[in-house]
């Protein structure tokens, strides 16, 4: 298990799916992914991408490390990823533009810190409750 008291403030990020369920937007279901800070567990941003893209595009990922950036003024030491995270490969390849070194560990290892921002996206966006798994 990962701990926000294991971190220094920006020496980690973390790139992770915070909805259990799909979202719907005019029927198209898509997906919620954050960038946040691992010890303060503090949102740097979000994008949202369409289930049957798979994936973040690209761009989108891009545009979230740039406002990462204009938050922190400085990058992370390394990105956490869950492991088999369909979005691996956009958010592996812009932070390894950036140099931060990349790191996937089993999703239950972050719910310590990912946990109360997945169960708060559950409850008050998407009106239930959430357990802390699944990517």
């Amino acid at each position: 298990m990962l701990m926000p008291d294991q971190f220094r403030v920006n020496e980690a990020w973390i790139a992770v799916r915070i909805n259990e369920e799909f979202m719907f937007v005019k029927d198209e279901q898509y997906d919620m992914y954050v960038l946040m800070d691992a010890a303060s567990a503090y949102v740097l941003g979000h994008v949202v991408s369409r289930v049957v893209d798979e994936s973040p595009r690209e761009k989108d990922v891009e545009d979230l490390f740039e406002k990462a950036w204009a938050a922190k003024n400085q990058w992370a030491e390394r990105l956490i990823i869950p492991e088999e995270s369909i979005a691996d490969k956009a958010f592996r390849s812009k932070a390894e533009e950036r140099g931060l070194s990349v790191v996937t560990v089993p999703l239950s290892d972050l719910d310590p810190i990912i946990g109360p921002i997945k169960d708060s996206f559950a409850s008050d966006f998407m009106g239930g409750t959430s357990g802390t798994s699944g990517d």
